[in-house]
């Protein structure tokens, strides 16, 4: 078998691929941290607020892979490294593994916390430890990267690995310096509250 590859990293469909995955994770840290600080959504969409505000982070999710797929189709077999009816099986076990994860994460967490609950004042009372969490510790991060190679590896595209490489970095980053730092807080706080009130209690 030969090995082809002829990826162009620097095509604009690949940037715009790229500025896709950083403005969604952006777009969902920017409009919690809104939300948090001035309870916009809520004001404006009531006890509802939440559930519109699921769909609106799920249609941001759909745009970004529909652009993320239309670079992978500009670079499609620019790397082929297995037979295309190897790459099929393996592709489409990757992206059902990577929504199955994803599925079973919003099974454990409930629609509200799996799409930043936390902001909008839907608190849990302890850290998650089961379903893909005794495996993971952001699995719906890692669902939505695995089902990205998955995508990468049935097209057969250098871009394609590219993309799954930068989409995990961006969650990790996100995690590490904005998401995590942003949970802690509102937790913080949240306990501050709970023994002030604990306090005055005894009083």
């Amino acid at each position: 078998m030969e090995l082809l590859a002829t990826g162009n990293l620097l095509a604009v469909p690949t940037v715009y691929a790229v500025l896709a995955i950083v403005a969604h994770v952006a777009n969902y840290n920017l409009t919690a941290q809104l939300e948090y600080a001035t309870r916009i959504f809520t004001k404006i969409l009531g006890s509802n607020a939440i559930y519109v505000y699921a769909v609106y982070l799920i249609l941001s999710a759909l745009a970004r892979d529909y652009v993320i797929e239309l670079a992978m189709d500009n670079d499609l077999y620019s790397l082929v490294l297995i037979p295309q009816t190897v790459a099929n099986v393996a592709g489409y076990s990757l992206f059902v593994a990577g929504i199955l994860i994803n599925l079973w994460t919003l099974k454990a967490l409930g629609i509200k916390n799996m799409y930043n609950g936390d902001s909008f004042g839907y608190l849990m009372d302890s850290i998650v430890t089961d379903g893909p969490y005794k495996f993971f510790n952001d699995p719906q991060y890692v669902g939505t990267s695995i089902a990205c190679l998955g995508y990468a590896v049935l097209k057969q595209s250098l871009v394609g690995y590219a993309l799954a490489a930068v989409m995990w970095a961006v969650f990790q980053f996100s995690v590490k310096f904005v998401e995590g730092p942003h949970l802690t807080k509102i937790y913080a706080e949240h306990a501050k509250k709970q023994a002030k009130a604990a306090a005055g209690k005894t009083q």
